[in-house]
């Protein structure tokens, strides 16, 4: 979310933004270790090491680079390597020759960080490894309830301290809390060992390349912002797919959590937040996270809601219930739908249609935006308000991209009105320039020292209000069952008024 400018000569500046603005705050002799607490998790093999591989290979870090692993496992430098080379997702472009120099920048530290006396002992291995100052990026890839104990001992071993002019920085991983006063209590906690602007909370579907793209999408093409509003459309839908359900032994956690803790609290909320904010007062951190606090604040509680049956939709796929580590008689979430507002000047009135869960057909995230109906029609189809010609569809995956749809007349010479589209597609537009995975954008921001894409205290607090009276007001909904491989239940049509059209399939 940075300017996209050129710096002053340059060219691979200009190609690079983000490039030229490391260049010009990092010296080419500083160095930057990234510390994964949790090496030996699945984390760090399928996204975080490709990520950071990426990035070494573009050279994306201008100074020197160092990767230490922490975790328990029996493991030295040789061993940690050997395993990220047998486990670690490559590339098809994979280059040999920069993989074995980034194996080399690798380190490992075993240890079980119970004890003030292991943390010790890291500062010191840390200080060996680096053999100089250096900047320090803690990632947290374990469990949730060790974030804060994990803070706290590297607080009080002064492995946080930037006093000595190297940045400390800490990125968690979701959940970040339950509910509300979790997440409360949490940020109390941190926010008393570390500074807001060492804290990045990680949300991956802010690194997609089509969720970024929203805001250029909206406020650099006059056609699309003057639109975007309660006057011009009818109503905002977002779906969040999943093909997946409880494999991998997943059941026990998924059983304590549910759809709106896994998904819709965090991943859908931020995409709520981005297609309704107002336009920022320039393109820094605070002015973003500014107005998508805005946005969730003036979400309105389900609670809120008359015939709360008719706002909310919960549902289970055939055979939760027996999947490993689930209650028999549980009754949490897979499936979530529901209708909601946005009570604000430019959004009141225009319902959001969220919904998210497991084994529907399709991995399929989109944001699709109806447009109102012209106030009369010319053209015979008044006994089909169902459907609405105008809408803009944003792909963010599994294929990015935005789709316009309307009407045509069809050839001939009768008057005969069919749908049309045109389609954008990221990777054929930019065929010669691949979108970086999530997570290397998130790192490499992290290395910046930019926010924009990271979720601040209150962002986090608004969003678990809003998602806890979702939480309260469905207990008095049923949960429906549904089958494998379909889109859920069927009464979550319902929440279409009869003139709004139904959900939309990929």
């Amino acid at each position: 979310m940075r300017r996209l400018y050129c710096a002053t000569s340059p060219a691979e500046s200009c190609a690079n933004p983000a490039l030229a603005i490391l260049r010009r705050t990092m010296s080419a002799n500083e160095l930057t270790q990234v510390i994964i607490f949790g090496a030996s998790g699945d984390l760090t093999a399928r996204k975080l090491v490709p990520a950071l591989f990426a990035a070494h290979r573009e050279k994306f870090f201008p100074g020197h680079f160092q990767l230490i692993g922490v975790a328990r496992r029996p493991w030295d430098d040789a061993g940690f390597r050997e395993v990220l080379d047998t486990t670690t997702a490559k590339t098809k472009d994979h280059d040999q020759a920069a993989w074995e120099e980034f194996l080399g920048l690798t380190s490992y530290v075993q240890t079980h960080l119970d004890t003030a006396a292991d943390y010790a002992e890291l500062g010191r291995r840390l200080n060996q490894i680096a053999g100089r100052p250096a900047n320090r990026v803690f990632y947290l890839a374990v469990k949730p309830e060790l974030f804060l104990p994990s803070v706290q001992n590297l607080t009080s071993a002064g492995m946080l301290d930037q006093s000595a002019g190297h940045f400390r920085r800490l990125v968690v991983e979701k959940p970040f809390g339950t509910d509300l006063a979790s997440a409360q209590h949490l940020n109390g906690e941190l926010l008393k060992l570390i500074h807001e602007s060492q804290l990045y909370r990680i949300d991956h579907y802010l690194g997609k390349e089509t969720v970024q793209n929203l805001l250029v999408f909206r406020f650099r093409n006059a056609f699309f912002e003057p639109l975007w509003n309660q006057k011009y459309i009818e109503l905002v839908q977002i779906t969040v797919g999943e093909t997946v359900g409880m494999e991998g032994g997943r059941g026990g956690y998924y059983d304590t959590s549910g759809a709106i803790r896994d998904i819709l609290q965090n991943h859908l909320l931020q995409l709520v937040a981005l297609v309704a904010m107002e336009p920022p007062a320039t393109l820094k951190s605070k002015s973003i996270r500014d107005e998508k606090v805005k946005v969730l604040h003036c979400l309105r509680p389900l609670t809120d809601m008359p015939e709360v049956e008719n706002h909310i939709v919960r549902g289970q796929f055939e055979g939760y219930r027996t999947e490993q580590g689930v209650n028999p008689a549980s009754e949490t979430e897979t499936y979530i739908a529901c209708r909601t507002y946005i009570d604000n000047w430019r959004w009141g009135g225009v319902p959001f249609l969220l919904r998210t869960g497991k084994h529907l057909p399709a991995r399929y995230t989109s944001i699709t935006v109806q447009f109102r109906m012209p106030p009369t029609t010319l053209f015979g189809s008044y006994n089909e308000c169902h459907l609405r010609p105008n809408r803009i569809t944003l792909r963010i995956q599994p294929n990015d991209g935005i789709d316009l749809d309307f009407d045509v007349k069809e050839p001939g010479s009768g008057l005969v009105v069919r749908p049309a589209k045109l389609n954008f597609d990221y990777n054929d537009y930019f065929h010669h320039k691949p979108s970086p995975e999530a997570y290397q954008r998130l790192l490499q921001d992290v290395v910046l020292g930019d926010q924009s894409l990271f979720i601040r205290s209150d962002e986090v607090e608004e969003s678990w209000r809003w998602a806890d009276s979702l939480r309260q007001a469905m207990q008095q909904t049923p949960v429906h069952t549904y089958p494998k491989n379909t889109w859920g239940p069927a009464t979550a049509d319902q929440l279409f008024g009869e003139c709004e059209g139904r959900w939309t399939t990929g």
